[in-house]
């Protein structure tokens, strides 16, 4: 057979063709061995290219036709040439593989149709350097969910109503919303390696004072921070101050000089080098939402996914109660959480929220 065949103007639906067939003993897979026999010219390189043996392909062939009740093909010395019957079926059936391919298209296309979104406000921090590590696997885990997420550095901003989470650093006091507390953030000096080649690594707080400092605003009005640490002027001697965590990151990595950061950096970049001091500060993490957003399944998806992966401080040492120095098995734990599949479910709210 040379090529795809001719199909005849005359040819019949094939759902008149079998009226009347007996159809139990069809296995409609023997159809896709039918097609490619045809559309590839032989029974040889159809079975090579289906990964089966020639006379399984045979076989089957001829078990189509008796179950079918038609001569497919008419077999001599120079070939195998499509009967008028053959004919028909081809046509008829890649009619149905079309149909089939649609119906897949559709199916596709139902599947990334958005049924629902969640709206998220948080810090610019786990923003710009922790939650976007987990967004692929969301969107494989829900690809029906759209995320709208907020950066905001103003502390009261996420009381707005528009916003379905919040990611707080501080439990809210508002009666009508729900806060789980679902990690702490550890904060120590990171500098990078290149910092560190030109000017040394300092080994207590007093040589940690002769070096460039760089600050975030935040840091400098809680106990227990740089303010703290530093003498009463030290505000006035840091090199570089910013109310952005982004800027702050990026001077510490480039090189600029030594900053607090969250421990959890040393996994987003491996020149992100901590510098323990054995003197640090920690803050909470609460997700806070109202009562109705978490009736919303997408809201409640988005919880669940939040509190059982991207902040699953059980697994999470960087995410613990108690601070736990940087470790190099770390970056395994973290590449296998980012990956792995999620197989939660929205669950059911517990009876004080859905109350």
């Amino acid at each position: 057979m040379a090529g795809t065949p001719e199909i005849p103007n005359e040819a019949l639906p094939y759902s008149e063709f079998l009226e009347g067939t007996q159809l139990s003993g069809i296995d409609w897979d023997d159809f896709r061995i039918f097609l490619a026999v045809v559309e590839v010219g032989s029974l040889h390189r159809a079975s090579l290219a289906l990964g089966l043996t020639q006379p399984t392909a045979s076989r089957r062939l001829g078990r189509l036709e008796k179950a079918i009740g038609a001569r497919l093909f008419d077999r001599d010395r120079s070939g195998s040439r499509l009967t008028q019957e053959g004919m028909r079926v081809y046509a008829d059936v890649s009619q149905a593989r079309l149909a089939l391919a649609r119906a897949a298209r559709h199916a596709h296309k139902a599947k990334a149709r958005m049924e629902g979104d969640c709206k998220i406000v948080l810090g610019d921090g786990l923003a710009n350097f922790w939650v976007p590590q987990f967004l692929p696997l969301f969107f494989d885990s829900f690809p029906n969910i759209a995320l709208k997420l907020f950066v905001s550095t103003d502390p009261i901003a996420g009381k707005n109503e528009l916003f379905d989470i919040q990611i707080l650093y501080y439990q809210p006091a508002e009666v009508d919303s729900v806060a789980l507390r679902v990690g702490t953030m550890h904060f120590i000096p990171f500098a990078s390696h290149s910092y560190l080649e030109k000017f040394g690594r300092p080994t207590s707080q007093e040589e940690l004072r002769e070096h460039r400092l760089l600050g975030h605003a935040a840091y400098l009005i809680d106990k227990g921070t740089w303010a703290s640490w530093q003498r009463e002027d030290a505000m006035q001697e840091m090199a570089m101050l910013t109310n952005q965590s982004g800027p702050l990151a990026w001077s510490i990595k480039l090189g600029a000089g030594i900053g607090l950061l969250p421990t959890y950096v040393a996994l987003i970049d491996p020149d992100f080098v901590p510098v323990d001091l054995g003197q640090r500060f920690r803050t909470p993490i609460f997700l806070s939402f109202q009562r109705e957003a978490a009736k919303k399944w997408p809201v409640r998806a988005t919880l669940d996914y939040l509190r059982d992966v991207v902040f699953d401080k059980k697994a999470m040492p960087w995410f613990g109660d108690q601070y736990e120095p940087v470790a190099p098995e770390w970056r395994t734990r973290f590449d296998t959480m980012r990956t792995q599949p999620f197989r939660g479910q929205p669950k059911c709210l517990p009876a004080a929220v859905a109350g």
